[in-house]
């Protein structure tokens, strides 16, 4: 059930009216129903494999957390010597580890089977054909729905309950809902359970402003996606289809337009994701934060993809050692959690080269390039920022690694075409008003001016009288592409 259906807003609609009606008392298991049903529109053999992550993630951070019990108890009924106390969590830590180890080999080897095993079948037929070995083979799996964001959420719980940070749901359906919750089962955020579950197990009334602030959210999400981020699809994807003919600034203007798209097409479902959860009063943390207004790349993906950021400095870098053991043992996990990264956005070298990339140039800005860069102005910063990351993109949305150089060297109008033609101005001066917006779109200069001009009472007047009328412009537009919508997915719903 796509988020840009008029059948997932009627979805919505008929949960909400039972969420503050009939089901008040036990709004969390109204949500878990709706989750089920919402993934079983993607198909309902799929549910099975997110059935067996939720399942296996409870029985085994159960027995995780009986085992933090039963060591705390014996420790604290006996006055043991410090040499026994230690033997005795050794042999606990030991028992616990194997749970968890069991747990990730289950569920990281589920995704990365489904996800990965035709990229490694292929590379191995890749390499024995190199000493003229004949072995080709190769399999296909349709992914599951969020299945990469599934399971980072629940081996981020397991994690949290092994380092104690918190204790192990003793109820299976709420840690099912917590894997399955139906706003950010698509593409995120990736949730932290400590976050969610309390809200969770609050009741939430009917709240107007509350719910008119998820339902005016969710309209700017549509119109980021449907009239903005659509739009610009149009150009990126007829220049990409034709990648060998195409060069100069057709070239720049395409990857522009898919730097846009991407943004706003990702922003745009988390503002859907986050407005539909906050009208059940539940609110999923934000995952962008206007990242090509950024002056360094530690700062772009401090604003990029948030939750994934944050995921593996939590769970990857800061387990590895993080910063504590050196500059080479950093330099070491940095590149560890960036390839990781580049391989989690898919199953294909650009991906893990892109990712490779972005950690290469961390580690030369944390080395020395940062405090060059410091003494450049703002706005030089953010054009280095933009130029890196455009590029980059060219890898991230490009087959292979042949057609991307072909395009960077395009790009610079190294192909020998002409850089600027009839072609390029036509679709230059087509484009330039969708363009303009999604610049606006992806920087907070609109919100910025219109905090500074509420301060005059004059202006605050005037504006409070255009935000109804500009609400419903955008509102009628939305719902004509709604209406009219053909299935255009989200672009991170590949992932």
């Amino acid at each position: 059930m796509s988020f840009t259906s008029l059948r997932f807003l009627g979805f919505v609609l008929v949960v909400a009216i039972l969420y503050f009606t009939l089901f008040r008392k036990c709004q969390w298991f109204l949500l878990l129903l709706a989750s089920i049903a919402f993934y079983m529109f993607s198909g309902p053999k799929y549910i099975v494999y997110i059935s067996i992550t939720a399942v296996t993630t409870y029985l085994f951070a159960g027995k995780i957390q009986k085992l933090h019990d039963r060591e705390k108890k014996i420790i604290g009924k006996h006055d043991f010597s410090k040499e026994k106390k230690k033997s005795i969590k050794k042999q606990f830590t030991a028992k616990r580890k194997v749970w968890l180890l069991l747990d990730l080999v289950i569920n990281l080897g589920m995704l990365c089977v489904i996800k990965y095993m035709d990229f490694a079948l292929r590379g191995m037929s890749a390499v024995l054909a190199k000493f003229g070995v004949d072995w080709s083979k190769s399999v296909s799996f349709v992914l599951p729905l969020g299945i990469s964001f599934y399971t980072f959420m629940t081996v981020g719980y397991i994690l949290d309950v092994y380092w104690k940070r918190y204790r192990a749901e003793k109820n299976i359906l709420k840690l099912a809902l917590f894997t399955s919750y139906f706003p950010h089962i698509v593409q995120g955020p990736i949730g932290r359970y400590n976050k969610l579950a309390e809200q969770f197990n609050q009741r939430y009334k009917f709240d107007y402003d509350r719910v008119k602030k998820g339902l005016l959210l969710m309209l700017w999400g549509y119109f980021e996606k449907m009239v903005i981020a659509d739009r610009l699809a149009i150009f990126a994807n007829g220049v990409y289809a034709k990648w060998d003919e195409v060069t100069g600034l057709p070239l720049v203007l395409a990857i522009i337009f898919f730097s846009m798209q991407l943004y706003l097409d990702w922003t745009g479902c988390m503002d859907i994701a986050r407005g539909v959860s906050q009208i059940f009063g539940i609110e999923l943390e934000r995952n962008f934060w206007h990242p090509y207004f950024s002056k360094n790349m530690p700062e772009f993906w401090r604003r990029w993809h948030i939750s994934l950021s944050t995921w593996f400095k939590d769970y990857v870098y800061i387990p590895l050692g993080g910063n504590r053991d050196g500059k080479y043992k950093q330099i070491r996990n940095i590149l560890i959690v960036w390839l990781l990264t580049g391989i989690w956005h898919g199953a294909n070298w650009t991906f893990l080269i892109w990712g490779l990339l972005f950690g290469i140039l961390l580690i030369i800005e944390k080395i020395f390039l940062n405090k060059f860069m410091e003494k450049l102005p703002s706005f030089i910063r953010r054009i280095y920022v933009l130029f890196i990351v455009m590029i980059l993109f060219v890898i991230f949305n490009s087959d292979n690694m042949s057609n991307a150089l072909i395009n960077i060297k395009g790009l610079f109008g190294m192909n020998g075409e002409v850089f600027i033609n009839d072609y390029t101005l036509h679709y230059l001066k087509s484009y330039l008003p969708i363009l303009i917006i999604a610049i606006f779109g992806a920087t907070p200069f609109i919100k910025t001016l219109i905090d500074k001009l509420r301060k005059n009472k004059y202006l605050n007047n005037i504006i409070n009288i255009l935000e109804p009328i500009l609400i419903v412009i955008i509102l009628f537009v939305v719902t004509s592409y709604l209406i009219d919508n053909s299935y255009n997915p989200f672009l991170y719903f590949r992932f």
